[in-house]
């Protein structure tokens, strides 16, 4: 490697021209020996020393010209003295370390891992039962499958926002169902997008094989859905057969961001509506904002008993999880003086924590960890570090509730199943009156994925399965599913891709932490 000889910018071998300064560096006759300060010098005869003559010529005829030197010197080092007092102000320090810290993140992020997504995608996902009866008699099986709903910006209020001039944002759709379809038997039954009419089990389809198929709605027994909308299944599987059921979701699903943030693609919808820590109100503003509706539903501590040993998967109670209660306290005290009751500073600063000290479990327990248990065990799977994140924001009385589905990678090749939350955050009063924006609209609710490091944002390549309901014991009804029978009956859950299509090009989301100091 070598160095261009006028910029001195760094070149590679067979380089013509330097690709810092455009000039040429081959091919000039001596270039390196200038380089290299070696000069070949012809002979130099009745040579003197002291001032060049041409210099004494000049010197004799302006003899104030030394004197003008002397003066310009004095006036260069008076400035630079001027500078140096002027900078070492308070407010001048104060200007030039905002501009470093800009510079600062700048580079960082530059640097910084980042996750590929596309802005926009439409495809079929199915969700696979494979069923193995290696037993003697029938194995039967019972599921109640969630059927996915049409997805906005802001499911608990009609707008994004709304101005006090009569103008409104409209809610942004984040995904769309298209066609739902049920494959079992060798029968394709097509399912309402969103699920009405109702079909009860006194009504439900019959196979050619004699298996059931119907979506009743929600309500208690097995004959209803215990989570919400679903398709509910009944089959039986002979001895020593194989058999599947697919549930196949054909959806539109964009790119939406809650955070507004220099950092997100300015392709990205929401940007300019979101949400940041300029814009944040207090802990007291969180009932003012969607009628309190949110902070009704999901800010009481505890929340969803998983009962026995288990007990609460989301606590912030001091007596019973004095881990969550500490860290909580240790991310507040983080904070400046300035952000300690501004509820964006404090969700986000939660979020980075996590990402910080808590890794991913790749081998958690078939029970989620609490919260709790989460911190205790210093490692967490995807609710697992949800239930923290959410423990902590409830101490705080900030609304937050899980979000269920399936995650799967740019290319929709792999898909696992994946838990998330969902959160709820103040603008500020000031900001609200400043930009016209009606106070109880003056809002965000946005997804966070912990593990994934998704702050405020939605992907396509996160399917929405269920967005949870109060009461808690609605995720209990999630997380069962169903019920199998039989001897050496087995039961397979999986996801797969039938085919896909990105629209709109691709964006990163960088893994970097946001600085309040």
């Amino acid at each position: 490697m070598g160095t261009c000889p006028f910029c001195r910018a760094q070149t590679l071998p067979g380089d013509s021209i330097c690709y810092s300064c455009g000039r040429v560096i081959t091919g000039a006759s001596g270039m390196d020996s200038r380089v290299k300060g070696e000069f070949m010098r012809s002979p130099t005869r009745k040579a003197k020393h002291g001032m060049a003559p041409r210099q004494a010529q000049m010197s004799k005829a302006n003899p104030k010209r030394r004197g003008r030197k002397k003066r310009s010197r004095i006036n260069q080092l008076g400035l630079v003295a001027f500078i140096a007092f002027v900078f070492f102000t308070p407010e001048a320090r104060q200007f030039v370390l905002a501009k470093w810290a800009e510079v600062e993140d700048y580079l960082m992020e530059a640097v910084a891992p980042y996750q590929v997504y596309p802005l926009e995608a439409e495809y079929t996902v199915v969700r696979s039962i494979d069923l193995w009866n290696n037993g003697s008699g029938n194995g039967h099986l019972e599921e109640s499958i969630p059927l996915p709903m049409d997805v906005t910006s802001n499911e608990g209020g009609a707008v994004a926002l709304a101005y006090d001039d009569g103008t409104e944002v409209a809610k942004s759709n984040i995904q769309t169902i298209i066609d739902m379809e049920l494959r079992i038997d060798g029968e394709v039954i097509t399912i309402p997008s969103d699920g009405l009419p109702y079909r009860s089990k006194a009504n439900a389809i019959l196979t050619q094989d004699g298996n059931e198929v119907w979506w009743p709605g929600q309500g208690s027994g097995s004959d209803f859905c215990p989570h919400g909308p679903c398709v509910r299944v009944s089959i039986d599987v002979p001895s020593g057969t194989h058999e599947t059921v697919d549930f196949a979701v054909t959806l539109h699903s964009a790119t939406h961001t809650w955070w507004h943030s220099t950092r997100m693609d300015g392709k990205i919808d929401g940007k300019s509506e979101g949400v940041s820590v300029h814009r944040s109100g207090t802990f007291d503003d969180i009932s003012e904002r969607g009628m309190g509706a949110r902070v009704n539903e999901f800010s009481d501590n505890p929340w969803y008993d998983r009962g026995g040993q288990y007990g609460w998967a989301i606590d912030g109670r001091q007596n019973t999880a004095p881990l969550v209660h500490q860290t909580a306290a240790s991310i507040e005290a983080s904070l400046p003086s300035n952000l300690k009751n501004n509820a964006y500073a404090y969700a986000r600063a939660t979020f980075d924590w996590l990402n910080t000290n808590v890794p991913y479990d790749t081998a958690a327990p078939n029970v989620a960890r609490s919260g709790e248990q989460c911190l205790q065990a210093g490692i967490g799977d995807c609710d697992e570090q949800s239930n923290a994140f959410m423990s902590i924001m409830r101490i705080k009385g900030i609304p937050t509730w899980y979000v269920f589905g399936a995650l799967t990678d740019s290319q929709f090749q792999t898909w696992e199943g994946h838990a998330w939350a969902y959160i709820m955050l103040p603008m500020s009063e000031e900001w609200c009156e400043k930009n016209g924006v009606i106070l109880e609209t003056c809002y965000v609710e946005g997804a966070v994925d912990v593990v994934n490091r998704k702050w405020l944002v939605h992907t396509p390549t996160a399917y929405i399965d269920w967005i949870e309901e109060a009461p808690w014991d609605n995720v209990d009804g999630y997380y069962a599913g169903g019920s199998i029978s039989g001897n050496d009956f087995k039961r397979l859950r999986s996801f797969y891709t039938e085919g896909y299509k990105v629209i709109g090009g691709t964006w990163d989301n960088k893994w970097l932490g946001e600085d309040f100091s």
